[in-house]
């Protein structure tokens, strides 16, 4: 006959491998629900950042305007039209004064490019849409991207510039190609981008002192290898914020050779202030965890020259919060 202390112990042991198996079976479950939403959820929940920019010596004809970027959609196996087509729609009721895209439409394929085009050419904005290449687009055919994007009514910066007079003010926009060159060390990067740089200085050369620049670049990394001459905003995409931001620790990988210091937001690089797109796709692993696809909505702000550039600061948007409200109250 089982003694009492012997059937305490069967007892004992019954409930810990119940709790054992509670546990595993509640980890697995935790582990599906995180990764129905790292795949399901995230990537397709856009989030929209504002901010405004301070500029020292911005003329005050260009004080209040607004700039909404896009960058890395990455039209292919994990974009598909829909979500680029809602990126459109979300842009176009900011009702901004320029759109900017800063590369990578295209994922494994520049066919991709016919497709996204289509719907970027329903973009709005008053002083038009801008864009330049990224790496993934000269991986494919940056000829065949680049062409697409014309047709559809874009303006394709190809180591151009171009300026936009804005209320008698001129503000120009300067637009240079991804080299294709990702880089593991910079002193290399420095080398396959030296000479992006070079046309860059030929490109800032003849603008006038008083008149901003902005320079638009897919690679952040270049920000940090500028020839001589002033630029006063410079918007990138490229490293899409890592993807994946795990608390206390941040993104674990960063395509840039300076980790996370470019992994997104608003930076001060060497001499000027840099915005890194998150991107509105994604690439292989195809997962977002605390890193939502970015719609960006600038807002450029006037300071005296004099002073150094204050940190950018939030601003509330009125015509997109009223668009969320009119959509919340249809459901």
């Amino acid at each position: 006959m089982p003694t009492e202390q012997a059937t305490d112990h069967k007892v004992s042991g019954r409930t810990s491998l119940t709790l054992g198996c509670c546990g595993l079976l509640g980890g697995v479950v935790l582990f599906a629900l995180g990764m129905a939403y790292a795949t399901q959820v995230e990537p397709r929940w856009i989030e929209l950042t504002q901010l405004d920019v301070p500029l020292p010596g911005l003329p005050e004809e260009l004080d209040g305007f607004t700039i909404v970027q896009l960058s890395d959609l990455h039209m292919g196996p994990y974009v598909t039209a829909d979500h680029v087509r809602r990126g459109v729609a979300l842009t176009n009721a900011l009702e901004a004064d320029l759109v900017i895209l800063t590369g990578d439409f295209v994922y494994r394929s520049a066919r991709y490019s016919d497709a996204c085009a289509r719907e970027l050419a329903s973009l709005q904005a008053s002083y038009g849409v801008y864009a330049v290449l990224g790496n993934h687009d000269i991986w494919t055919d940056a000829d065949e991207v680049a062409d697409n994007l014309v047709r559809a009514g874009l303006v394709v910066l190809r180591n151009e510039r171009q300026a936009l007079t804005v209320n008698g003010a001129r503000l120009w926009l300067l637009g240079i190609e991804d080299t294709g060159y990702t880089g593991g060390f910079f002193s290399d990067f420095k080398a396959m981008w030296q000479e992006a740089r070079d046309v860059l200085a030929i490109l800032l050369q003849g603008i006038p002192a008083a008149e901003p620049r902005l320079l638009l670049v897919h690679n952040p990394d270049f920000t940090e290898m500028l020839p001589e001459g002033r630029i006063d905003l410079i918007l990138c995409g490229h490293t899409h914020g890592g993807q994946v931001r795990l608390p206390f620790i941040g993104a674990p990988v960063v395509p840039s050779c300076f980790g996370q210091k470019y992994a997104s937001g608003l930076v001060h690089g060497p001499g000027t202030l840099v915005y890194v797109n998150r991107g509105l796709g994604l690439i292989a692993p195809p997962v977002r965890f605390l890193c939502r696809p970015e719609i960006t909505l600038l807002r450029l702000r006037s300071t005296p020259s004099v002073a150094s550039p204050s940190p950018a600061r939030p601003f509330v948007c009125g015509r997109w919060r009223q668009t969320i409200l009119s959509k919340e109250e249809t459901k």
